[in-house]
């Protein structure tokens, strides 16, 4: 009789990524984190990351030696499981600013889980799948003090903020023939958390320090659509080999509406006192207000690229040996507002190239020949401007999907550990601060088949 792996591990393992999910083990300091919803971390696959941020465009689950993952930002290739799939991610970022004026330097690191996601065939024959999960989308970290000298005094200021966002997606893909739709929805929330502490160091008089903060919660429902076409442009078979190569070109899209979320808010302005052990203590309230109800405007986002690849099948069943794609995004950031206020943004673009290549997967023969080599770059206009100057931004990126070996007991599992590195730059030479970083990141596909009718007992 055929065993069996039990699951219990693997609901366990996930338990306690989404447990962890939203703690940093370390933290990082940026300070245009302090503009808009934060620093957009980028809620891209370990795949996507790797092939310079295409997701759009991208999608697998029909070849072997590529495997199942959940393209969370696509919900068209849901439509193409055939195995549950289970989708974790940690990620390494670390940071480099530059600042002119004054001249200086600051490096950061923290790790964070970047997602957890699970994806399943709701019906294969029919082309239905079903996705869900929890995924970041922003993060606000920096802590920036000042000292300057006014009226005679030194004044020393600390600029400080903290918080993020995060989207819990749920969603379907439907394909018929070689067209793809999906659509997901959630609940997208976050927090915002800043501040400035102002102190005066005087030698003669004493002086309160000064607590100007503001925290926000915010949240409500989103809702994406995607769709992908496939299109044949060249067929040979190969008598020889007894394989047939294909070449094929897919369209893909996505876009995000217009989001208004529900936000309250804490504003206070006060003096305080710090204890023996740090803690700030109120010494007067100048001015207060609690649970302030009112909206966050996030604008609507849209994608759009090509990709071409081939294939090749054999008796050994199908393979993508390689596939190139370009693609663009844009969002109307201008449009956001916070309580009706806009802030110092502007509307942001992205052009992505990116591929992955396998050497020789449809022989099986050499292990190094069937891991997924991947590549990109990236170049836009990054939705925060600071200065008034705007922020370019550019990247390289590459990775690798590494197949683990399928034990004969358990054939109906196939494991690929996901890498991707990203190198890039935000700001230029018009900018007075500039932010170098580099981004590792680690994921982990892990596909099963569920629900097999025993023919043995």
């Amino acid at each position: 009789m055929r065993s069996v792996r039990s699951i219990y591990p693997k609901l366990s393992f996930l338990a306690f990524a989404l447990g962890i999910f939203t703690t940093s083990f370390s933290q990082t300091n940026s300070p245009f984190s302090r503009y808009g919803i934060g620093n957009l971390s980028g809620p891209q696959h370990t795949i996507s990351r790797g092939m310079g941020g295409l997701q759009a465009v991208y999608a697998d689950g029909l070849n072997n030696n590529v495997g199942l993952s959940v393209n969370f930002n696509n919900p068209a290739t849901y439509s193409q499981f055939y195995m549950m799939t289970y989708d974790l991610a940690l990620n390494l970022d670390s940071r480099n600013l530059k600042s002119n004026q004054p001249a200086g330097t600051f490096s950061s690191v923290y790790l964070i889980p970047g997602y957890v996601a699970i994806g399943t065939p709701l019906n294969v024959k029919k082309g239905l799948g079903l996705a869900f999960g929890l995924k970041p989308l922003s993060r606000v970290n920096y802590s920036v003090i000042t000292r300057e000298r006014t009226a005679g005094d030194s004044l020393g200021t600390n600029f400080n903020g903290s918080g993020g966002s995060y989207d819990a997606f749920v969603g379907v893909g439907k394909k018929w023939k070689n067209f793809s739709v999906g659509v997901n929805t959630g609940y997208r929330f976050g927090r915002k958390e800043t501040a400035t502490l102002k102190s005066f160091l005087n030698d003669t008089l004493s002086y309160q320090q000064s607590n100007s903060s503001t925290a926000t919660s915010f949240g409500n429902f989103f809702f994406q659509g995607g769709l992908q076409y496939e299109l044949s442009l060249y067929k040979k078979d190969n008598s020889f080999t007894k394989s047939t190569d294909q070449y094929w070109l897919r369209f893909g899209a996505t876009a995000t509406l217009q989001q208004n979320l529900n936000a309250t808010r804490d504003i206070v302005r006060q003096t305080y006192a710090l204890s023996a052990i740090g803690n700030q203590t109120e010494i007067d309230s100048v001015f207060k207000i609690t649970d302030e109800k009112g909206t966050i405007v996030i604008p609507a986002t849209y994608e759009g690229g090509i990709m071409l690849h081939k294939t090749i099948s054999n008796s050994r069943g199908l393979f993508e040996i390689w596939s190139f794609g370009l693609e663009y995004s844009t969002t109307q950031w201008t449009k956001y507002r916070y309580y009706g206020q806009p802030d110092a943004l502007r509307n942001s673009w992205m052009l992505r190239l990116g591929g992955q290549f396998s050497p020789n997967p449809q022989t099986g023969t050499n292990y190094l020949s069937s891991v997924n080599y991947r590549f990109g770059v990236n170049i836009g206009q990054d939705y925060i401007d600071a200065d008034g100057n705007g922020l370019r931004t550019r990247s390289i990126s590459f990775g690798a999907g590494l197949p683990i070996r399928r034990w004969r007991s358990y054939e109906t599992q196939y494991t690929v550990v996901q890498m991707a590195f990203q190198y890039g730059k935000r700001g230029s030479s018009v900018n007075n601060i500039t932010e170098n970083f580099l981004q590792v990141n680690f994921g982990v596909s892990l596909n099963d088949k569920w629900f097999i009718k025993r023919r043995y007992d």
